[in-house]
């Protein structure tokens, strides 16, 4: 597991579906990512501190474990003492409990001023953050005294690891992140002579020893990195990059897989009740696709996300009937259920776990490195995630497309990829209709219809409209466009998971065109609950970019007409080149028919996966540019 920076992000991704991380679990959760450093820093180029961290794991024979972690902390500017001043472990009092053997501060002249008792705090972790209850989760906090600059923190932890969800192996990962400013890394791991670990490195700067014994072998990983670097923004994940670090005893996926199924045996059970209810959501539906797609669609609506477990129960689902029972569960539980009610009707579904999150590639040996699951239909060929509760049936979350996943069933276990993004499939429009009054006041409508992940964003949107009202959250909307005024959205409905979904509502601006009409003037854009065509999609601009960055494919289509008062002058037509690449297409046209202004923009993702490489920036950022210029047009009069 990642044990320095990003680690709090980390977990809540991996929480975030029920399935805790299938690893050691943190031994330490240190720093949050080095702090940017001010552009008239001189040292702007060189970390805040630098991080030292020494781990031991002695593997007993029932393949349960101690783990002495050692972390330090040197200094060096002012802006590492407020984020590194106080420590929060991470742990789960059933399956890994911690305790804190030593901390202090050592100050520059040698001096160590020891972590007062009473500033180690112990705290439950179990916020509800994401609907999450994690019943035996807890967080120590280590309170340094009289940080200052050139002084190190230096803390020892102790985890007995008694994680028994996978009986009979052995896993451990960490990535060495090279946005941490690491000075050493060193992990040692004693494995008694009935073991026998499988290991693998990756990366540059990392090496591995292994040293035979009387009674077992030992294992030294030593990291020097060779750079520093902070990180890029829409990156993928560190594990898909970074050196790391993998011991396992499994040997196969299929063994991999056999394990997990082994907790999943008779939780999906037809039992008469499921029964019934597979026959009263599908009465009067004779086709199977139509069939599954109405179970799908009925667990979305009535099975709401929760996830309350204990200890192995990060892993073990609830029997169908149970979740049926209290009409929620976590991913695990939806599944389960679906499962069974599919099973009803004798429509056949393999579980399939993959990892959400930016994470878009396997470690090369077999070891426990998913945080959710979904549903294979394989008489129907399609990934279906019954938590997903905004998303039509076959759609997935955006972060579910082009990903490594391990089916299980009774059958057995198999590796796959779930397909990459079509454009053709996530298509959002922002139709606006508006009018310019003689006095320069603007009003209009806009009507936003979308498929694929668009569509369940809209849902999404519908939902916060539904919580905030729907003339605030109109006139939230409009300021956030930098277009502040007044509107209503019409009522709409979250739970409609056809497809087109539409959603609709009025405005008027509160600033007025500037009378007369001479020289230029923005142009109205409506109140789109998407980002304008060529935004969000191909994600953020990084000027030389040495990362492989995450990337989506679909169509966003703006649709302005803006009618003009019959005294009123008319813009100047406007003529754009459209822009057509091997990564996407740009084209906007104006016309003046009549009273009306006309203008459409469409912008078209065509990237073959959701991973682009580092190299494509350079192509792309020129004509992105473009495309931002031409959103930016204005009317000329």
């Amino acid at each position: 597991m990642d044990t320095i920076s990003g680690l709090r992000h980390w977990l809540t991704a991996m929480l975030v579906c029920g399935l805790l991380p299938f690893t050691v679990p943190a031994m330490a959760q240190p720093a949050l990512a080095p702090p940017v450093p001010a552009a008239a820093d001189a040292d702007r180029n060189s970390p805040a501190y630098t991080a030292s961290v020494d781990t031991r794991i002695a593997v007993n024979a029932d393949l349960t474990a101690v783990a002495d972690i050692t972390v330090r902390y040197k200094i060096l500017r002012e802006s590492a003492i407020r984020s590194l001043g106080q420590q929060s472990l991470s742990y789960s009092e059933s399956l890994n409990p911690l305790e804190v053997v030593e901390a202090h501060t050592e100050k520059a002249d040698g001096r160590k001023l020891v972590v007062d008792p009473s500033h180690i705090l112990t705290r439950d972790a179990a916020t509800g953050l994401n609907a999450v209850y994690q019943r035996d989760a807890k967080v120590k906090t280590l309170i340094f005294p009289d940080v200052e600059v050139g002084d190190t923190l230096v803390y020892t932890s102790r985890v007995n690891w008694n994680d028994k969800r996978f009986p009979g192996h052995f896993n451990y990962r960490a990535v060495l992140s090279q946005s941490v400013p690491y000075d050493t890394y060193q992990l040692t791991v004693d494995e008694p002579s009935s073991l026998r670990l499988r290991v693998q490195i990756k990366g540059e700067g990392l090496s591995h020893e292994t040293i035979e014994g009387g009674e077992g072998r030992r294992h030294k990983f030593n990291y020097r990195p060779k750079a520093w670097r902070l990180e890029e923004p829409g990156a993928i994940s560190v594990w898909d990059r970074d050196p790391q670090l993998v011991l396992t005893t499994f040997k196969d996926t299929s063994e991999l897989g056999a394990s997990y199924w082994s907790s999943m045996q008779g939780k999906n059970a037809v039992t008469p009740e499921i029964q019934a209810l597979a026959d009263d959501i599908t009465k009067g539906i004779d086709d199977k696709r139509e069939q599954a797609a109405a179970i799908d669609r009925w667990v979305k609506k009535n099975i709401r996300y929760v996830l309350v477990y204990l200890g192995s129960g990060g892993i073990t689902p609830n029997p169908a009937p149970t979740v049926l029972k209290n009409k929620f569960g976590d991913c695990k539980d939806h599944v389960v259920l679906m499962g069974a009610l599919l099973g009803a009707k004798a429509i056949a579904s393999e579980q399939a776990l993959v990892n959400l999150g930016s994470t878009y590639r396997l470690p090369e040996l077999p070891t426990p490195f998913f945080n959710h699951v979904m549903l294979y239909l394989p008489e129907f060929g399609l990934y279906t995630d019954p938590t997903a509760s905004h998303a039509a049936f076959g759609v997935l979350p955006e972060s579910s497309y082009d990903k490594p996943v391990l089916h299980i069933s009774s059958a057995g276990s198999r590796p796959a990829r779930t397909p990459p993004m079509r454009p053709e499939d996530h298509v959002t429009t922002a139709r606006t209709k508006a009018s310019v009054a003689a006095d320069g006041t603007i009003k209009g409508t806009t009507r936003q219809t979308a498929t694929g992940v668009f569509a369940t964003s809209a849902r999404g949107r519908a939902t916060q409209i539904q919580s905030q009202g729907r003339e605030k959250f109109a006139e939230a909307l409009l300021r956030s466009l930098g277009r502040p005024g007044t509107g209503v959205f019409e009522p709409a409905t979250p739970s409609d998971l056809t497809e087109p979904y539409s959603l609709q509502g009025e405005f008027s601006l509160n600033e007025k065109l500037q009378m007369p009409l001479s020289g230029v003037r923005d142009i109205p854009i409506g109140m789109p609950v998407h980002g304008r065509p060529g935004m969000a999609l191909l994600g953020p601009r990084v000027d030389r970019r040495q990362t492989d960055f995450y990337c989506y494919a679909g169509k966003q289509v703006e649709e302005i007409e803006l009618t003009f008062a019959e005294q009123l002058p008319l813009p100047k037509p406007v003529k754009e080149a459209p822009i057509d690449n091997k990564y996407f297409r740009y084209q906007s046209t104006f016309a003046i028919k009549g009273r009306t202004l006309t203008i459409r923009r469409e912008f078209t993702s065509k990237v073959a996966g959701q991973v682009c490489a580092s190299e494509m920036e350079a192509e792309i950022s020129e004509p992105l540019r473009r495309v931002a210029r031409s959103l930016r047009l204005q009317m000329s009069f």
